[in-house]
């Protein structure tokens, strides 16, 4: 359609405004679509950081109060009504939905959406339909849950992917796991998450933003910055790497400073841990919506995720060049390939992180040639370009 000159109206879905690997695709291509001439609206729970970047970034945005991760029969009813009604009154060529909530009733509020269309076409067509697309960000059926949990979940998949005209899988890894349901394959589309440019502070200021008077001091010293960004759940396995610094830290060998960047439910917990392993001085939690600001800080990018999709902050940490350890899980290994580009670790292992993080502390010339390695591959293969012209092509197929 675009290379026609027919400009879309698109409606993107998600279920949380907060900004996380999901929220930064839904802005990613939203911005990206705008700035072609496509009409955009973007509509999603709650009124987070999400909602401030589409702000300024001259987009519309929609709320739907009611609606949150958790499983509300009478709120997620409400969501419905409300999902349908924008729908309906936007009337969008396509609507692109992210997340699992958000897919399951989207797409059934945009098949109502166009069953009234079809109903309406057949006295006197005046519209079309909507194409409707989901993104599968990652599967909830394959975290640690009861087998009955995971096949309620498992069945919401299927059925939104039934629903949806298109679903994209970020990874070959995600789409492998859901083509095992009956009837998916077909409608599953590989289309890798990209990066664009990322822009960070000078390393001096990066320091100064995360130590605050402390940053002279580390500048100078032997010190190795560790680092990395993700929200505080259980998924992104930081208690693993807890337990590898302590470890580290009584081979007293190295000088080290471990940066979480995010916030999440499981920030207490961490932060107890913290204390009981005696990582005081040496572990640092830091609240910023923005932290690929600071990559420029790391010496060291540590990704020791249990499930992901194809996740941002490790093409982010690339892009800067910065040597990535990260667990073989998801679509990671698409993006690294073990002991050239970067280093492919167990999840769940703290031992075999601490083993990973004591290697690169001793090998200067590995982080470097890591850092360059990843960057072009960043750069050439997983690019916001690519990613979103892929993506505008599948709304027309």
């Amino acid at each position: 359609m675009e290379e026609k000159g027919q400009k879309l109206k698109i409606l993107y879905l998600i279920t949380k405004s907060n900004f996380g690997g999901a929220q930064r695709y839904v802005f990613d291509l939203a911005t990206y679509a705008q700035k072609l001439g496509h009409k955009v609206v973007v509509g999603f729970g709650g009124s987070g950081v999400l909602k401030e970047k589409l702000t300024e970034a001259g987009i519309h945005t929609a709320e739907i109060a009611t609606l949150t991760r958790d499983v509300k029969f009478l709120a997620d009813l409400k969501g419905f009504l409300r999902l349908y009604t924008l729908i309906h009154t936007e009337k969008p060529d396509v609507v692109h939905l992210n997340s699992s909530k958000m897919g399951a009733l989207g797409a059934l509020a945009a098949r109502f959406h166009n069953g009234t269309i079809h109903a309406k076409n057949i006295f006197e067509k005046k519209s079309s339909p909507s194409r409707i697309i989901f993104t599968g960000h990652g599967w909830a059926f394959t975290e640690d849950r009861p087998d009955w949990q995971r096949a309620l979940i498992a069945f919401a998949h299927w059925l939104t992917i039934m629903l949806a005209h298109e679903t994209i899988a970020v990874s070959e890894k995600t789409k492998e796991e859901v083509s095992r349901i009956p009837f998916t394959i077909n409608k599953l589309t590989v289309i890798h998450n990209g990066t664009g440019d990322v822009t960070t502070l000078s390393k001096k200021d990066a320091l100064t933003h995360i130590f605050g008077n402390e940053a002279e001091e580390l500048l100078s010293s032997d010190t190795i910055i560790i680092g990395t960004i993700g929200e505080l759940h259980k998924n992104k396995g930081h208690s693993y790497a807890l337990e590898a610094l302590a470890q580290l830290k009584k081979q007293n060998k190295f000088l080290f400073k471990f940066i979480i960047i995010g916030d999440g439910e499981e920030r207490g917990k961490l932060e107890s841990m913290r204390e009981s392993l005696g990582l005081t001085q040496e572990v640092i939690f830091h609240s910023n919506s923005n932290g690929r600001t600071v990559l420029s800080a790391f010496d060291i990018f540590l990704f020791p995720s249990i499930k992901e999709g194809f996740p941002y902050a490790i093409l982010e940490a690339g892009n800067v060049g910065l040597p990535v350890i990260a667990t073989a899980v998801g679509g990671i290994p698409e993006v690294i390939d073990d002991m050239k580009s970067g280093i492919l670790i167990q999840s769940k292992n703290s031992g075999e992180i601490t083993r990973a993080l004591a290697y690169l502390m001793e090998n200067k010339e590995r982080r470097d040639e890591f850092g360059k390695v990843i960057h072009e591959r960043i750069v050439g293969k997983f690019n916001l370009e690519t990613m979103t012209k892929a993506t505008l092509a599948l709304y027309s197929k």
